[in-house]
């Protein structure tokens, strides 16, 4: 097969899911576990085209992606059609922070002929984080409240104790404009107190979210924070470790998820409400 010499140009654009920075998953420098989509345009109408990754700038030390680990090409070839593009998606997995790639688009004509361009990947270690905590980070204990709003009524012909709402921030952390989702799992010690419960979850541009089949809640990319706002019955006499979990979180189309599990659950301390029995007078 003969193979043109003459200056390529073909143009690789890239559909990286976010604005370049070094604080995120682009696609010259993805994050280990993010997948990128490659994009190459202007190609001849009917011609066939190969997405390789060499280690090498020259072309040579070509990878075979079935025995390579540290990526996978989702689209390796295919044919171009009359939009002249050639596209493929490709996973960028634990151990590519070690070395710097080249990926190839090979463009082969019906005639035989082929043309080549090339661009360099520097994959990096994942930072991506969600993380949860109280708000502010510090306030970690919280007396039983007592107000109206909360659930408290002094009046009542009962007495109720009524229950204290705690806010809680989920955050998001190097990731890109992509939208992000996770599960809340709240809990309550002692946990024969079934009086809790999640009361809201908001972003200022998610607006109020629900969750979908799967318990998860899609942020809206443009919020790197959520407030999530719970209610706990309070227990006269009992001290109550209250705590917020998230779980199965992630950045949707990189597939990005969570680099540290250390800071996924955030406590909060509501402490002892005196136990009152009633109220006389003679």
């Amino acid at each position: 097969m003969s193979q043109l010499k003459h200056i390529i140009i073909l143009v690789i654009t890239l559909f990286a899911f976010g604005q370049a920075a070094e604080s995120q998953s682009t696609a010259v420098r993805p994050y280990e576990g993010a997948m990128h989509v490659y994009t190459c345009n202007g190609i001849s109408a009917g011609a066939d085209y190969n997405f390789y990754i060499t280690a090498n700038a020259d072309g040579s030390g070509r990878f075979d992606d079935g025995l390579t680990g540290e990526f996978d090409i989702i689209n390796e070839k295919g044919k171009v059609g009359e939009d002249g593009l050639a596209s493929s998606p490709i996973q960028w997995n634990m151990g590519a922070s070690m070395r710097i790639y080249y990926l190839w688009l090979e463009a082969t004509a019906p005639g035989g002929c082929s043309n080549y361009i090339s661009m360099q990947i520097a994959p990096q270690l994942n930072v991506f984080d969600i993380l949860s905590e109280n708000i502010p980070v510090d306030n970690t204990v919280s007396c039983p409240a007592i107000a109206s709003t909360d659930g408290f009524n002094a009046i009542a012909s009962t007495y109720d104790a009524g229950s204290t709402t705690l806010n809680f921030k989920i955050r998001r952390e190097n990731g890109t404009t992509n939208n992000w989702s996770f599960e809340p799992v709240l809990t309550v010690d002692p946990a024969y107190n079934l009086g809790i419960s999640i009361v809201s979850i908001v972003g200022v541009n998610s607006g109020n979210l629900t969750a979908d089949a799967n318990k998860l809640y899609t942020v809206n990319g443009a919020d790197s924070e959520v407030i999530v706002t719970v209610a706990v019955k309070n227990l006269p006499g009992t001290i109550q470790e209250v705590s917020l979990m998230i779980k199965n979180q992630g950045e949707n189309n990189t597939n990005l998820q969570d680099s540290n599990p250390a800071n996924d659950t955030v406590r909060h301390r509501i402490e002892i409400m005196p136990v009152i029995n009633g109220l006389q007078g003679v």
